[in-house]
């Protein structure tokens, strides 16, 4: 026995080992490979098979590779199916589809059954299934019996035994007890072979109508499965089963889908047949419903069932207020309006062709208050009656942020069902520290809480990226202005404004982008603007919109929202406070008063001593009116610091203040002179007055030059001159040249100034810039000459010897205009001619020699072309006068 056993197991693995690259390689098994495999029990050759995807030989053939059957494949895309059955109105309006189809919706693909499911212990056993008989103990045997058309089957032992019509179960129990009563010392295990096929049809509105050959454990649903699922008009509420011409059962799927109840799903009969009617009434559910679709209901279902079947409503769902709009006489709907939380809208009755639209509840807050701005935590609270102020913080150190202005904060309040709002100022700090002080403030529903940061919107929004060192004349002057203006933008306090790193510093910390992103969300001018927009759009005649406006020395002029009892004190405190230019002995308060008779606006001006009014003095702390115009003055000369800009071969270059009446003497020698490498000579001076005027007049020439090319354009005339060839390249040059910055430089004798000469020594203004380059003592030729180049000075060479160095001048040369440029910027034109021999203007470090180019200059071809041409109309009218 041992021995009959290992050989198995040895041919069962050797069988394995040659299969395998059959079935790789999809090759057929040699013969003796197969005859190895018949010599195993008939069992094992089955689980071989069935292991390792190979089909058993029969006839003699080879055996072929196994592939699972697949019954039913995915339906195709509706977009590539040709549509037989137009869908109903409720699908095309909502383009949703009819519940369960999607679950049913593939394509058969065989006939083949599925037989590899377990076996029920009540299936009935009939002709056509196979019953496997395993014997051991005394005798070893494996029997397939199969049942034959009578209901018998014969075992080989014990003979003829009738089995049709029993169950599983039955026989099972029947056949164990024959082996133990009639063969001793054997006993048995009994099971399930393959089952018989039956022939089923599914007709109606199914996917594929037709016969199916399937097993025999087949149930209704199943059979629809096979099918390919219910057609576009096919009922999932109407399945009937019928035998030999008789409805046996209805199934309504929705039984078997929504609540998974399937006493209805009976298993199928050879010559059995499903009939899937047609669908009929239908209604729609979308919106805020668990489970919009299409649903399939009956007569006298109620709304209760059309919630249940759709899932129920979801937790955003306005169940009071539901829209149903129903088909009416006429090719009209009607609308009807249901409260699905209450018993009599649920037991209102679905009729065909509902429209059920659940709308969403809205998500507008009742009860709470908003608190905004640079708080830890913006949020909502829940609000409270009497609820207050000092109620929605715990502490002043750990409601807000270290920039948080204390001094002022608002209250906007709805004060009307159309939503206009009233806005309330109050201190956050007092409102805190002292809870019975009239700051405060007694909360109502929906109000909202505006805390501020102490930060200058503007000044933050003009911070800009760190710059380069300057590498030439027209960098440094920028950065000079860049750095001046950002000084004067420095924030006071405990926060400044790093110049040079171009970083926001807060009480010692660096601030990041992130941060600094944030702060700019929570300053004055962002927080404000949708509530001064919203007074603005809420004020009628009568009513001007309760804003009134500060400007001047403030910390952040601009304009507020009011009440009816805002003071001088408490504009200025919205405004941050004043600035430590400010001059609180005088402020004027501008006022605008209409007439009532004559309509007519006027203003008055109210002149008032700010520092009595912040002390609460009522004489000057008047109450704010709207349109009321706060001006803040500053001190006299406090910011009358006009600052000049050293830059170069200065011993102590920078930007040094000045005071009207300072030279440009008294500003060297406050710098410390200049050093011993400077060319004064050389400087450079620009001010800002003259840069202006002369971009003026460089703007100006353009815009002549631009009207003169148009007039020259049109105006065609014998004189030649007149004509321009081409204007747009005229024209493009000009709009080039008009790109070019005025430098506004003034030429200054600075050696002179140094030695004291008070003719050359001149006052300084607000904005002046000197840039003194280093000693350079050379000479350069430019222009219409051989080779434009830079030579060291020498005393003893004039003008034309430069040239002569340079290759002398080309032929295009104008040398009637030759001039030179100093390095202080002035220029002089020596004496005509080429050879000037006048020494009165001898050449300085620096200079530059420019030989222009000769404008009428014309080459010998073009001379001798218009000879030619002049001497032939000449010959021609000559010869016409003979």
């Amino acid at each position: 026995m041992t021995f009959r056993l290992n050989k198995l197991a040895c041919v069962g693995a050797v069988l394995v080992l040659s299969l395998l690259p059959i079935t790789v390689a999809a090759q057929a098994p040699t013969a003796a490979q197969l005859e190895m495999f018949k010599s195993l029990p008939a069992d094992q050759q089955q689980a071989l098979a069935k292991q390792y995807g190979i089909s058993l030989p029969t006839g003699g053939q080879a055996a072929q590779t196994f592939e699972t059957t697949q019954v039913v494949a995915p339906r195709p895309a509706s977009g590539q199916k040709t549509q037989s059955k137009q869908k109903s109105a409720a699908q095309s309006e909502t383009n949703l589809e009819r519940f369960g189809l999607s679950l049913f919706a593939g394509s058969p693909t065989t006939f083949a059954p599925m037989s590899d499911v377990p076996v029920p212990s009540d299936y009935q056993v009939g002709p056509g299934d196979e019953i496997v008989i395993q014997l051991f103990g005394k005798e070893n045997n494996t029997h397939r019996l199969r049942v034959n058309r009578e209901g018998v089957v014969n075992f080989p032992s014990l003979g003829p035994v009738q089995v049709a019509g029993m169950s599983f179960s039955e026989v099972r129990e029947s056949l164990t007890k024959r082996v133990n009563e009639q063969m001793i010392g054997v006993r048995s295990d009994i099971s399930m072979g393959e089952m018989r096929s039956m022939q089923i049809f599914v007709m109606g509105d199914a996917y594929k109508p037709g016969a199916y050959s399937v097993s025999a454990l087949t149930t209704i649903s199943q059979a629809i499965y096979y099918s390919g699922g219910f057609s576009d008009s096919g009922a999932l509420r109407n399945v009937q089963l019928k035998r030999n011409g008789k409805l046996i059962r209805t199934l309504d799927m929705y039984d078997l889908l929504l609540k998974g109840d399937s006493r209805n799903d009976v298993r199928l009969q050879p010559g059995d047949t499903v009939f899937i009617g047609p669908v009929k009434n239908t209604v729609t559910i979308n919106g805020e419903i668990n489970r919009p679709a299409v649903y399939e209901v009956k007569r006298g279902e109620t709304y209760a069932d059309m919630l249940q079947m759709a899932g129920g409503l979801t937790a955003n769902a306005l169940g009071e207020f539901v829209v149903v709009k129903r088909p009416a006489a006429g090719g009209m709907r009607d609308v009807l309006t249901l409260d699905l939380t209450d018993r009599s809208g649920l037991s209102v009755q679905i009729k065909n062709g509902d429209n059920i639209e659940i709308a969403k509840r809205s998500n507008e807050l009742k009860h709470f208050v908003q608190l905004e701005g640079d708080v830890l935590q913006p949020s909502y609270t829940q609000w409270k009656k009497n609820m207050r102020i000092s109620d929605l913080f715990t502490s002043i150190d750990s409601a807000f942020n270290a920039s948080a202005d204390l001094n002022y904060a608002l209250v906007v309040r709805e004060i009307n069902p159309q939503r206009d709002i009233r806005v309330l100022q109050f201190s956050l700090a007092n409102a805190i520290l002292n809870p019975a002080s009239q700051d405060n403030l007694k909360l109502n529903s929906r109000d909202r809480v505006l805390v501020f940061n102490r930060f200058d919107g503007r000044a933050l929004n003009d911070l800009s990226e760190k710059q380069e060192t300057a590498k030439t004349l027209e960098q440094a002057k920028a950065q000079a202005s860049e750095e001046q203006k950002l000084e004067n933008q420095a924030l006071d306090g405990s926060e400044k404004f790093n110049a040079k790193a171009f970083k926001l510093i807060h009480q010692g910390k660096e601030i990041t982008q992130a941060q600094f992103d944030k702060m700019r969300l929570t300053t004055r001018t962002t927080l404000l603007a949708p509530v001064l927009l919203k007074l603005q759009q809420q004020s009628v005649y009568g009513a001007p919109a309760l804003i009134a406006e500060v400007v001047g020395e403030v910390k952040n002029p601009g304009r507020y929202p009011i009440s009816d009892k805002n003071t001088v004190k408490d504009l200025v405190t919205a405004a941050g406070g004043l600035t430590a230019e400010a001059y609180v002995l005088n402020a004027e308060l501008a006022r605008t008063v209409v007439n009532s008779e004559s309509q007519r606006a006027s203003v008055q001006i109210s002149q008032l001593n700010l520092g009595n009014a912040i002390l609460g003095d009522a004489n000057e702390n008047l109450t704010i009116a709207p349109r009321d115009r706060l001006n803040v003055l500053e001190q006299p000369g406090v910011k009358e610091q006009n600052t000049v800009v050293l830059k170069g071969e200065v011993r102590f270059p920078g930007t040094y203040a000045v005071s009207k009446g300072d030279t440009l003497q008294d500003i060297i020698q406050r710098a410390g002179g200049l050093t011993e490498f400077a060319n004064p000579q050389g400087a450079i001076f620009t001010r800002e007055a003259l840069r202006l005027q002369e971009q003026k007049l460089l703007e100006d020439y353009a815009a002549e030059i631009r009207k003169e090319t148009a007039k020259k354009t049109f105006h065609r005339d014998s004189n030649m001159s007149s004509m321009i060839t081409n204007p747009d390249k005229t024209l493009a040059f000009v709009e080039e040249a008009s790109k070019s910055k005025a430098l506004g430089r003034m030429v200054v004798e600075l050696d002179e100034v140094i030695e004291g000469n008070r003719a050359a020594d001149f006052m300084l203004e607000d904005g002046d810039f000197l840039f003194v380059p280093t000693y350079r003592n050379t000479v350069s030729v430019m222009g219409e000459v051989q080779v434009a180049i830079t030579y060291l000075r020498d005393n003893k060479l004039d003008v034309d010897d430069y040239i002569n160095k340079a290759g002398g001048m080309k032929k295009q040369a104008d040398e009637d205009r030759i001039f030179v440029v100093r390095a202080d910027g002035s220029v002089f034109k020596p004496n005509s001619g080429y050879w000037f021999g006048n020494k009165s203007e001898a050449l300085k470090a620096g200079d530059t020699i420019i030989v222009p180019l000769d404008t009428d200059y014309r080459d010998a071809l073009s001379v001798w072309t218009a000879a030619t041409q002049i001497l032939y109309q000449t010959g021609v009218a000559v010869n016409a006068l003979k």
